[in-house]
Formats: C-alpha cells, sequence, structure tokens
C-alpha cells in the first residue's frame, strides 16, 4: 500500500515578536502550519494564543552559549513548563546551538530524560540522535525566500519518509532590531500561496507530536 511522505512544517522564534507571532498563527489557523518552537527568554512568548491549539506541537526555541551545561537546558525547559503549564513537545536551537559539538552531548542527555524528539539538520546529528533512541526527522529542509525555486523542487523528490521544513514567517516589525525581519513577510507570502499548497499536496502534515 502507497504510504504517504510526512511533513513537519515548524516556525522558529516564537516570542521574539508580537508581529513575527501574529504570521506564525496565522499560518497555523490557515492549516500550514502545524509545529513552532518558543524562544522562552524572550518577551512576547504569549502562551494565551497557542495554548488551546491542540493540532499544534509547541516546543522549545534553545538558546545557548557554547559548553552549555545539562543545567543549563533543563532551566529553559523548567521555564517553558512554568509559562504554557506543559513540558515541549520537542528541542531545537536558535542558529542550531543544540547541535554545536560543544553542546550536542548535553542536549542528547536531558532530551533523553525528558523523552524529548530534537531537531536533526545534518546526517551526522540524525545518527547521533538514533543511536541514543532520541526521535528525530529524516530529513532536514532549511530555506530563504530568494531561492524558494530551489526549495520547491528539493520538496517535490522528497524520498524521506518524514521532512521538516524550518520557517521563520512574521509581519514585519519596525520595532524589532533583529535582522532577519523584513524576509519574514516573504516567507509568509510563499507559505501561503497555491503554488506552496501545490507542491505539498502529495504530503501528509503531521507536527512533533505525531513524530
Amino acid at each position: 500500500m502507497y504510504e504517504k511522505k510526512k511533513l513537519i512544517i515548524n516556525a522558529d522564534d516564537w516570542g521574539l515578536s508580537p508581529l513575527f507571532n501574529k504570521g506564525i498563527l496565522d499560518l497555523m489557523k490557515k492549516g500550514i502550519v502545524a509545529s513552532t518552537t518558543v524562544m522562552v527568554g524572550r518577551e512576547y512568548i504569549e502562551p494565551e494564543k497557542i495554548n488551546g491549539l491542540f493540532h499544534i506541537s509547541v516546543g522549545l526555541h534553545l538558546e545557548l552559549p557554547r559548553n552549555a551545561s545539562q543545567k543549563d537546558i533543563e532551566l529553559q525547559i523548567e521555564k517553558f513548563a512554568d509559562k504554557f503549564g506543559k513540558a515541549p513537545t520537542h528541542l531545537d536551537g536558535h542558529q542550531h546551538c543544540h547541535i554545536l559539538p560543544e553542546n550536542i552531548e548535553n542536549v542528547a542527555e536531558v532530551a533523553k530524560k525528558y523523552s524529548l524528539p530534537v531537531r536533526s539538520r545534518f546526517e551526522g546529528d540524525r545518527k547521533f540522535f538514533s543511536e541514543k533512541k532520541i526521535k528525530t526527522t529524516d530529513l532536514y529542509l532549511g530555506w530563504h525566500p530568494e531561492y524558494f525555486g530551489k526549495f520547491f523542487e528539493e520538496l517535490r523528490n522528497v524520498k524521506e519518509r518524514v521532512t521538516e521544513i524550518v520557517c521563520h514567517p512574521g509581519y514585519f516589525d519596525r520595532n524589532c532590531s533583529y535582522p532577519y525581519n523584513r524576509q519574514r513577510e516573504q516567507e509568509l507570502e510563499i507559505l501561503s500561496s497555491d503554488a506552496f499548497n501545490e507542491v505539498i499536496s502529495d504530503l501528509q502534515l503531521i507536527n512533533y507530536k505525531s513524530l
């Protein structure tokens, strides 16, 4: 029997800006984004906006220095639980800090302790987490709105069982100094487009709770 390939569309950076949050939420309401990850140390985490969305997986977007301790990681999980009233569904890291060679071992130990899936970016990360019996996806697809044609082509040719698309949608926030800002509206437009919906029409949309 033919089994559809599965796709997780995860929006990073929830909490960085209320306008970024709004863009993510709009895509959730359209049924496009079913997963997000929260920066718990930021000002705009707004748990009330997503806590009632039971079809959404809400994970933790770790912000870690190099050589972060297990306690550093656990403190962010505890803060997440305090704000959201539950544990995160999965872990990833801002600018991939969770898979830095200095951090990946401690992230894995904490993930095992809390039974949390972890984002893998490269084949080496995937192998590392899989060998430790930590759930992860089979393929990671990052992209930039300037190269969405190549991104669409990669999606059409997906062979892996479960793929994660990482996105950063939002509305432009003139009060936010983060450099990746106006591009978020481009991502929002592309992900909302009929062309994108056509590309993913043969894929089954899931979230990290289904992994």
